[in-house]
């Protein structure tokens, strides 16, 4: 059945309960289900250098039926989130939804856009290469435990934010959004320890009794040194001592040093997501 009378437009700041509240909706049956509040999503938006005036809405009878969120950096976008509440799917929204946000994108002087959709996610994926997508990349959250150890090989020192930055940017250039823009490595070193050694880094996080290694990263002339296997054993001990049950690691490159690393720290993955990019 067709839509009649909705109209997809930028959302009011005065809106933003309304749409965390259909993000609830939208996002209830998801893969990984999500609950949004209005702290996450600001969250969310300051940690990868969006603005919630670009987000777009979709309106129907008054109410919020769907939203897509385009963030812009120069002559990239990125998609960070789209959805449609389950009473108005498959009925072409989220296509539209899709292409207001590249329209709006293009105005704004992006030639790219990107977005990343959960494998297993059929739906969404066929939806993309329909558009136009095509895979670039492939990420890898995982899930495993702190662990004591005697001795890393290496010493850490604590790092300042411009330490990091320098580090970042050489080391993250191959990675997805969330983690290659500098606004996500800014908010979250604000509630973290942050380490650093000749040629790399590490930060780790607890939020109540789970641990977090947000960053990890080696500059690419010191890869295959060892280094990012000690700074994985310094992390997941700095974790230990603070008394977290789980350690997480998100959006990290499904390549094959990567997984080995993994594999050395009895890591599991935990799902993994398929980077889709299209020329705008």
């Amino acid at each position: 059945m067709a839509l009649q009378g909705t109209l997809i437009r930028h959302m009011d700041r005065t809106e933003l309960d309304e749409l965390i509240d259909a993000q609830n909706e939208i996002f209830a049956d998801y893969i990984v289900p999500m609950k949004s509040s209005r702290e996450f999503w600001m969250d969310f938006i300051r940690s990868v250098g969006g603005d919630s005036a670009n987000v777009l809405v979709a309106v129907d009878k008054g109410s919020i039926i769907g939203y897509v969120n385009p963030v812009i950096d120069g002559e990239e976008a990125w998609v960070g989130g789209v959805g449609v509440v389950p009473e108005f799917r498959r009925r072409g929204l989220g296509r539209k939804l899709m292409l207001a946000a590249e329209e709006f994108s293009r105005m704004r002087g992006a030639k790219e856009i990107s977005l990343e959709v959960i494998q297993g996610n059929e739906k969404a994926e066929e939806l993309y290469r329909s558009m136009g997508y095509h895979q670039s990349n492939v990420y890898l959250c995982a899930d495993g435990k702190p662990q004591q150890s005697s001795g890393f090989g290496i010493a850490p020192e604590k790092a300042t934010l411009q330490d990091l930055m320098d580090l970042h940017d050489r080391s993250y250039e191959n990675s997805c959004w969330q983690r290659r823009k500098i606004h996500g490595l800014m908010m979250t070193a604000r509630n973290s320890e942050c380490y650093r050694v000749k040629g790399g880094f590490v930060i780790v996080r607890r939020v109540e009794n789970s641990g977090f290694i947000p960053y990890l990263g080696v500059v690419p002339e010191k890869r295959g040194q060892g280094i990012g296997t000690a700074l994985m054993k310094f992390a997941l001990n700095r974790l230990f001592e603070m008394g977290v049950f789980t350690t997480g690691l998100y959006n990290v490159n499904d390549e094959l040093p990567v997984q080995r690393l993994l594999d050395k720290f009895d890591f599991h993955v935990t799902l993994k997501q398929t980077e889709m990019c299209k020329r705008l």
